[in-house]
């Protein structure tokens, strides 16, 4: 006898959750759900944060050895397309995916529940947490980039961004005479991140970046980015950038006469 589909296996039909938190909220909210799935068959469930506050969300399967993967609806198409997928158990029972803020309480979401396998019961916990007075790392906007002050010789950074979290780290510096500068962006675990190297001149030293103050940018989909130019004297920012995944990375500046 065929395994019978439950009829929340594709995303017009997800299991429609509604809006686990409210705006204001500033505990955590969970949404329970359980169900049924088999290697024929996945679970959706859609759901809103209803908070635009949130930066957590965390999704708890248990009961069966699957997979549970995190979508973001972002243009509204009501379809799961590789480009909104956030983040993914791998086959964990637990994960924590920490976002930028979601950027409305409309925001839809979408959970999935896979396995491999004959059919198992499991139980999902989708848990939405509000940002509340959370520290982020201090060098994600320019006007907290990480002061390198003089750049002379070589220097190496290490870091590490996501599409979905601490998305940008800047670095700032400064140049007292013309110099040939190397910025050198690198992945050394090879990751599939997509990740870019930009640069700008901080010409009205606001600690802004402004219109008109880009000056470069390596933008391949590869683990290393390169930036070479010669540069007058001024102040600088490098920003590293993720465009999809996570990365660690490394970060080596040099400047030479």
């Amino acid at each position: 006898m065929a395994q019978e589909r439950e009829p929340n296996n594709t995303v017009a039909t997800a299991d429609n959750i509604g809006a686990i938190s409210r705006t204001g909220v500033r505990e955590a909210r969970t949404a329970k759900r359980e169900g049924s799935v088999s290697f024929d068959d996945r679970d959706i469930f859609r759901f809103l944060t209803g908070n635009p506050a949130t930066c957590e969300i965390k999704l708890s399967l248990s009961g069966v050895n699957g997979t549970v993967s995190l979508f973001r609806d972002s243009n509204r198409n009501g379809q799961l397309e590789a480009s909104e997928l956030i983040d993914s158990t791998l086959g964990k029972s637990s994960k924590t995916i920490v976002l930028e803020g979601a950027a409305s309480e409309l925001d839809e979401f979408y959970a999935q529940v896979s396995k491999g396998g004959p059919a198992a019961n499991y139980s999902l916990d989708i848990t939405v947490t509000p940002k509340v007075a959370r520290e982020s790392e201090p060098n994600n906007v320019a006007s907290q980039a990480k002061d390198i002050g003089q750049l002379n010789g070589s220097r190496r950074y290490e870091g590490s961004v996501h599409n979905s979290k601490d998305r940008t780290d800047f670095y700032g510096f400064q140049i007292g005479a013309t110099r040939n500068v190397s910025i050198n962006l690198s992945d050394p675990n090879f990751s599939t991140a997509n990740t870019d190297l930009r640069l700008y001149r901080d010409a009205n030293n606001n600690k802004r970046i402004d219109s008109g103050e880009f000056v470069a940018a390596s933008t391949g989909a590869r683990s290393q980015e390169n930036i070479s130019r010669q540069l007058g004297a001024g102040n600088y920012f490098v920003e590293v950038v993720s465009l999809s995944g996570s990365v660690n990375y490394g970060l080596h500046m040099s400047a030479k006469s």
